[in-house]
């Protein structure tokens, strides 16, 4: 074989095979994994690196497509977190972890701090309703045919004291003092 003949051959399959390695690498880089961070002290402004995080998971979650990796630094974030998608395949996933070694809460409940007794064991707090955002927790009634209201109106939200539920009157408490307006929690008004 004329050497000439041996060297074009050898051409093409260099160029055949450098082609396919630019695909390769091509194909990788546009289906890189983004990670992004969420701490405490950051902020939505700015690009969710390391160095510059987001200041809540829900920022993370509207951009993260799937394969992303949000990861989430110590603290306790107080926020309701819907992803607005999911991952493309079990190799495609979206991942929400925490930071390693780091302890991270997500919790939906808010501290509130307006608490006045009105009588022994009996405090109460008014809110807003604008306090809930678009969800007011007291307002969504439980109700269903599996379900013993037991004479009186339950709710979805509920106040906590140090880890423990409390359970909210819905009686007229007029009779204890308060006025009659003061007896349900279905206008943001907590009574416990």
């Amino acid at each position: 074989m004329p050497r000439w003949l041996n060297s074009t051959s050898s051409l093409k399959n260099n160029l055949t095979t450098f082609t396919l390695a630019a695909f390769l690498f091509l194909s990788l880089a546009a289906t890189r994994a983004t990670e992004f961070h969420v701490a405490k002290g950051g902020s939505d402004a700015n690009p969710g690196t390391r160095a510059a995080p987001f200041r809540t998971i829900q920022h993370a979650a509207d951009l993260a497509q799937p394969g992303d990796v949000v990861t989430v630094y110590q603290g306790v974030y107080r926020e309701r977190i819907t992803p607005p998608r999911g991952g493309a395949s079990e190799r495609k996933r979206i991942v929400y972890q925490a930071a390693p070694g780091e302890k991270v809460e997500v919790k939906g409940s808010e501290v509130v701090t307006n608490w006045v007794q009105v009588q022994e064991n009996v405090w109460q707090a008014t809110l807003p309703n604008s306090f809930f955002g678009s969800f007011n927790p007291f307002q969504d009634l439980i109700h269903g045919d599996w379900f013993d209201d037991q004479g009186r109106k339950h709710s979805t939200g509920a106040v906590y004291l140090n880890g423990d539920w409390l359970m909210a009157l819905e009686h007229n408490l007029s009779s204890a003092g308060m006025p009659s307006a003061n007896k349900t929690i279905n206008k943001s008004r907590l009574i416990c």
